[in-house]
């Protein structure tokens, strides 16, 4: 049986950095993304659960007064790559989600992993790894 490509399965777009807000991303529509958000705010994390967690950067946006992201990113093994989840909350399960620096063009592509946990982060960062 062919294993399954993990990153081909996952929800993706690219972000790039808001010119006049600096701290926000907004979604490049030509990426075709099928992401549960069109922006995020990206900013240092201010509560202690999150530092103690490692989190480098907090990442949140909302869709009218609903938040729908709101996860501290922690480095990975991978320079650029950073790990976080997504809690649903209909069925109570968290989802990963990687943002993949892009310093030279001021922008993130994020892969969101809808069903997949974040314990699956180290077979995701192998086979990206690997091409």
């Amino acid at each position: 049986m062919a294993k399954k490509c993990l990153t081909a399965t996952a929800k993706k777009g690219v972000f790039i950095q808001n010119v006049i807000h600096t701290d926000i991303f907004d979604l490049m529509p030509e990426s075709g993304a099928n992401l549960p958000f069109s922006y995020f705010r990206r900013s240092l994390p201010i509560q202690p659960y999150l530092i103690q967690q490692g989190a480098k950067y907090v990442v949140e946006s909302h869709k009218g007064i609903t938040k729908v992201l709101h996860t501290g990113l922690k480095p990975t093994k991978v320079n650029g790559i950073y790990s976080g989840d997504v809690y649903d909350q209909q069925t109570r399960l968290k989802s990963l989600i990687l943002f993949c620096s892009n310093p030279a063009e001021c922008s993130y592509t994020v892969y969101f992993f809808n069903g997949l946990p974040p314990k699956s982060l180290n077979k995701v960062l192998n086979e990206i790894l690997a091409k």
